[in-house]
């Protein structure tokens, strides 16, 4: 074998070395750069997005092509695989830490005012699906995959009050979880999570006293509503009507239990507002006796249909007819107009309030409350009595109102406006005092009253 070495030029005219090598007459030339190295996965991350985007492309094409045919069983019948179940569940369950993680419950959170608040509600609807205290589970909603989880086992103390605050606000996806109906009720949401709070205590006495209340007693109570004329009205949900299915949003709709055509359909009344109207003295629901017939009928059909927002008293709402919405305005009004509850507050807070309803805020513009509310018995049509009212439903309206929640229900409606200029402190004050007057008061005199100007700004 000889070796010889010599100039070697490459394609590209640089000049290098090459080895000839000659064995039995043949002759070969080797290349002196390192070979090439075949790897199996790219080194850079642009190299591998043709590679992904094929095998994505072929991965879409084959599960529309598996939907299509028609292979894969949805059937509910069939349980999830039990691997498959606790990967959705842990996947539900990081989600909702994940989303919930910057949520801070109310002060009031195990307050009887929040607790009463969302009892009977859930009474009436979720306990179809998660049970109650002494009380099993419906076979029906046994039979939906997945499951719904009891909420008097474990289940419910594996979450925060902050998640099942999620939770109960956004629902679930792909479980038959609702959302809540009025997306922007937090104080409905927060009213079930403590309620939540407190039922995992209870046995089923406890339970059935606090979601029954008066209505235990009530049988008779009421007086017949017959439902009269059913004649589809439309309603939306949460200031839209969003459809994605064939559905029908109309009213009278059916309820969990109760519906207009049941002539006792009042009875659902009872349980949250009382026979007479006073509700529970813990201050959370509104002492409807106080309120006009007028008045009553015009709250009852804006959350009919869904321009009063409210999780809880649209589900009722919905399930009335005008006649009935009109026997009860009559009934209620008819009631004898007695404060909810005697009032505690320092006198420094009171003289704020009686400041505020009779004089206003002028340097922010904003008018005496009473300028509005009460002055004569004309004006007590177009804006409800306040005196005696609960001071735990005047604060959350006022709360509502700041933050344009409530109010959209009147063209130029002033209290989102008066609302927004008031502090906290103002509000608490001028809820106080127009809790501690008595309905029987006599209205404040006209010549004390700052003139309306708020309607000029």
């Amino acid at each position: 074998m000889v070796h010889r070495r010599g100039p070697h030029r490459n394609q590209r005219g640089i000049r290098g070395f090459a080895e000839r090598c000659i064995i039995d007459g043949n002759q070969f030339v080797t290349d002196p750069r390192p070979p090439v190295r075949r790897e199996f996965f790219p080194r850079k991350i642009r190299q591998w997005l043709v590679p992904l985007a094929t095998a994505g492309l072929i991965g879409g094409i084959g599960a529309v092509l598996l939907a299509m045919s028609g292979v894969l069983n949805l059937a509910a019948s069939t349980p999830h695989p039990q691997g498959w179940a606790s990967f959705l569940h842990f996947a539900f369950q990081r989600s909702v830490a994940f989303h919930s993680r910057n949520l801070d419950p109310p002060a009031e959170i195990r307050s009887a005012a929040l607790i009463e608040k969302g009892a009977t509600h859930y009474d009436r609807v979720c306990s179809n699906c998660h049970g109650a205290p002494g009380m099993g589970q419906n076979p029906i909603a046994l039979s939906m995959r997945p499951q719904p989880q009891y909420l008097m086992g474990s289940s419910l103390k594996e979450y925060t009050p902050s998640e099942l605050f999620w939770i109960v606000k956004h629902g679930v996806k792909y479980s038959a979880m609702p959302a809540w109906p009025a997306g922007d009720r937090d104080d409905e949401v927060w009213a079930m999570v403590a309620f939540l709070g407190a039922m995992k205590n209870m046995n089923y006495q406890q339970y059935r006293d606090i979601t029954l209340g008066a209505s235990k007693n009530a049988t008779g109570a009421l007086p017949m509503l017959p439902p009269g004329d059913l004649r589809p009205q439309p309603y939306v949900i949460g200031g839209t009507r969003t459809a994605e299915a064939a559905v029908n949003f109309s009213t009278p709709a059916l309820g969990f239990g109760h519906s207009a055509e049941v002539a006792e359909i009042g009875k659902s009344c009872v349980a949250c507002h009382g026979v007479d109207g006073r509700a529970r003295a813990s201050g959370g629901i509104p002492n409807i006796a106080l309120l006009t017939r007028e008045q009553i009928v015009r709250q009852l059909n804006l959350y009919r249909t869904g321009v009063r927002q409210s999780g809880i008293m649209q589900n009722v709402a919905v399930q009335l007819t005008p006649q009935q919405i009109a026997g009860l305005a009559g009934y209620y009004s008819s009631q004898p107009k007695v404060s909810g509850a005697a009032i505690k507050a320092d006198p420094t807070t009171l003289a704020l309030g009686e400041r505020i309803a009779v004089r206003g805020l002028p340097d922010r513009g904003v008018a005496g409350c009473a300028s509005c509310h009460g002055v004569t018995a004309a004006a007590s049509k177009a804006y409800p009595g306040l005196d005696g009212q609960y001071p735990l439903y005047l604060r959350d309206q006022l709360r509502l109102y700041r933050t344009g929640i409530r109010g959209g229900d009147v063209a130029a409606n002033p209290m989102p406006a008066v609302a927004a200029k008031m502090t906290d402190r103002e509000i608490e004050a001028v809820s106080l005092y127009y809790a501690s007057r008595s309905p029987a008061a006599p209205p404040v005199e006209a010549k004390d009253i700052a003139p309306a100007r708020l309607a000029a700004n």
